[in-house]
């Protein structure tokens, strides 16, 4: 049952729902609040975490092990690498023996865990022979943790991946776990991706991710150590880049122990309706309280944590509908409402250390869903146009990011963020490198390369941070797309990447200024002009002097939306475009060049080098050629662009160039001003 239902109880949390409040009205209603570690003015996009600890306590919640068929640690005994996984045919490998076997973990936890096998079959009817034999082994004792046989017809369809699951229990931590799949030799068989899921750690995730969340919003203290994290960009990349001091936690309920005098009690959510833990998350926040699952009550409430239960959530709903209406008739009028977290309640760390820490309203609602959507639209009508914030993510990227431009209301993409509670504490302070001076313009084929996804906050963390770190990076020209925003949620690494940056390294802004929005969708234009000239001051205090507006995901820029950022954003030199991949050029407002991008989101090195293939055909050389060439960064990595340059380099009539400097010699061809910053109005 709700037992605090409408913040009944009072004292320092209550105190902190009502300034972040106050900090969410226009500022002609209240003063500037601060409180708690938080400073969130009201001008200010997203609120300042206070200096990190000079020692950061890791917190290891990896729940996930991986590992790809090409993973150095795994062995072969038959069978051979095949495109996008190991391959074993009959009449052609050795039978009988195992495929794949390792890595020899140690890292694993004890505990109940799910070992998962993607596999595939060509056909799976011929028979109903055992095809395979799974089994997870302890090396070290020899012993078999648990096995699987596998026949044909296990297999519910053919030629793609399915997943096979094993439950095991893991006795002893630190000894070395293999996963082996072990073939019959009766079948064509490929294995792609091996593991294990710890099933403690999953049941423990919100618990210490919210533990995080009021920890970390009074002083950051605790930086987490999760599956993106190790997946990515490495435990203590970031930590060490960014020179935060840190110690790793052995035991993850030691820190229960040494916060305790922070923590109130426990909300309990009820596993039978998922999104209960998204509720029990919005009033953790206001409670100075932590989420429990049902399965660790008992522990949290003996000694010697002895955490009372605040609130309990278990049969309080059907659905998730009652429950976020329930959160927005009783909960949501006490909240601020210039954000709002949308995060799947399948994924119970992540973001919500954020959401918690800042104390806004967490759902997940399915504009695709009518009755979901209209509850949506209830909470989107209450925040600000404008200058509103969704963060987290969407059921589908489209409709959710459509639905929330129909309410002025931008999305920060950061889902799978994992420490901006920590990142959100570092200096303010960014320094800034001017844009290095243009070639002089000739008649030739100018090439902008931009790696795209930048507006994602998630990204920024891990994927960004991994290709960043390439040995080779400076050899060529490219525009690395970044989120204004992180002036505000990751200044600090801003900053480092201004730091790092090679004069061939540009920072763009992505997707749509401050936050990912289809502008053309806002019906209201002193609301977009306000949007704009938001956006232009983040832009121009972030550095970024090109920005990419999506309308849809080829949807090109309407005409009032580009005369907006061209009178509100007057630092710009240009932008770029979704729509169409023609590469076409015009200009707002007689001072923003515009251009449509000639590939939108280019996959590989074979797709760079034959989008550009395409743009630079029928040249006759009589006049410059602008090319502009976006890549996808889940698919591409800095290598591709080194190759593709390399592709290109015989030829002394196309230039690659930063594409800032490429929107300075469009100008220049245009006869605009090459640095707008430079005029006087």
């Amino acid at each position: 049952m709700n037992l605090n239902k409408r913040w009944k109880r009072k004292g320092p949390a209550a105190f902190f729902a009502l300034t972040l409040i106050a900090a969410a009205l226009p500022s002609s209603w209240v003063p500037q609040a601060e409180a708690a570690g938080l400073d969130w003015p009201s001008g200010q996009l997203l609120p300042s975490f206070s200096a990190p600890a000079s020692t950061l306590d890791v917190m290891d919640v990896v729940t996930e092990y991986n590992y790809k068929w090409n993973d150095p640690t795994l062995q072969h005994e038959t069978g051979r690498p095949d495109v996008n996984g190991w391959l074993a045919q009959t009449s052609i490998d050795a039978p009988n023996k195992y495929m794949v076997y390792g890595p020899y973990a140690t890292d694993i936890p004890a505990g109940d865990h799910t070992a998962f096998f993607d596999l595939i079959i060509d056909n799976n009817t011929a028979d109903n022979n055992v095809m395979v034999t799974l089994d997870v082994r302890d090396n070290v004792t020899g012993q078999v943790l648990a096995s699987r046989e596998l026949r044909r017809q296990d297999w519910t369809h053919a030629s793609s991946y399915e997943r096979f699951e094993l439950d095991f229990a893991n006795p002893t931590a630190g000894h070395d776990l293999e996963f082996r799949v072990f073939w019959h030799g009766a079948s064509y068989i490929k294995v792609g991706t091996i593991g294990t899921e710890s099933l403690d750690r999953a049941e423990e995730a919100a618990l210490f991710t919210s533990l995080k969340g009021i920890v970390n919003r009074e002083q950051p203290r605790i930086y987490t150590y999760d599956n993106p994290v190790k997946g990515e960009e490495g435990k203590y990349n970031w930590m060490n880049s960014l020179g935060l001091g840190h110690q790793d936690v052995a035991d993850n309920w030691s820190l229960l122990t040494k916060y305790r005098s922070e923590i109130d009690g426990i909300v309990v959510y009820d596993d039978n309706v998922p999104d209960t833990v998204n509720l029990a998350t919005t009033i953790a926040s206001q409670e100075d309280a932590i989420v429990a699952p049902p399965s660790l009550v008992s522990k949290l409430t003996a000694a010697p944590y002895n955490l009372p239960i605040l609130d309990d959530l278990r049969g309080d709903y059907a659905n998730k509908l009652e429950v976020y209406q329930d959160l927005y008739d009783n909960y949501w009028p006490d909240l601020p409402h210039k954000l709002i977290v949308g995060l799947n309640p399948n994924l119970k760390g992540y973001l919500r250390d954020y959401a918690t820490a800042v104390g806004t309203a967490t759902v997940w609602l399915d504009p695709a869903v009518p009755a979901e959507k209209a509850l949506l639209q209830d909470f989107f009508g209450d925040m600000p146009y404008g200058s509103g914030i969704y963060m987290g993510w969407w059921p589908e990227e489209q409709l959710g990011v459509e639905t929330a431009s129909e309410y002025g209301i931008s999305t920060i993409a950061s889902d799978f963020s994992s420490n901006l509670t920590v990142f959100g504490g570092t200096s303010r302070d960014v320094s800034v490198k001017p844009v290095p001076a243009k070639p002089a313009l000739e008649n030739k084929i100018y090439v902008s390369l931009i790696l795209s996804d930048g507006d994602n906050l998630q990204y920024m963390e891990h994927r960004f941070k991994k290709i960043w770190d390439a040995a080779n990076r400076g050899d060529v020209p490219l525009g690395w797309t970044v989120s204004p925003a992180m002036l505000d949620a990751m200044p600090g690494v801003l900053d480092y990447l201004y730091d790092t940056a090679t004069p061939n390294d540009a920072l763009i802004s992505g997707p749509s200024g401050v936050g990912y929005t289809y502008p053309n969708y806002w019906d209201n234009q002193t609301y977009l002009d306000e949007y704009t000239a938001l956006s232009g001051d983040y832009m121009q205090r972030a550095g970024l002097r090109v920005a990419t507006i999506w309308n849809t995901i080829t949807g090109s820029t309407n005409a009032n939306v580009g005369i907006s950022f061209a009178q509100n954003a007057p630092d710009l030199l240009g932008l770029t475009a979704q729509g169409g991949g023609n590469g076409s050029i015009n200009v707002f407002d007689n001072s923003l060049p515009n251009q449509v991008l000639n590939a939108n989101y280019c996959y590989s090195y074979e797709t760079l080098e034959m989008e550009i293939g395409n743009a630079i055909a029928g040249w006759d050389g009589t006049a410059p050629r602008f090319v502009s060439i976006q890549a996808n960064p889940w698919d591409v990595d800095y290598q591709d662009f080194v190759d593709v340059v390399d592709h290109y380099s015989s030829n002394a009539d196309i230039v690659f160039v930063r594409p800032d400097n490429y929107f300075q010699l469009m100008r220049e061809d245009l006869g605009l001003p090459v640095d707008p910053s430079t005029v006087t109005p």
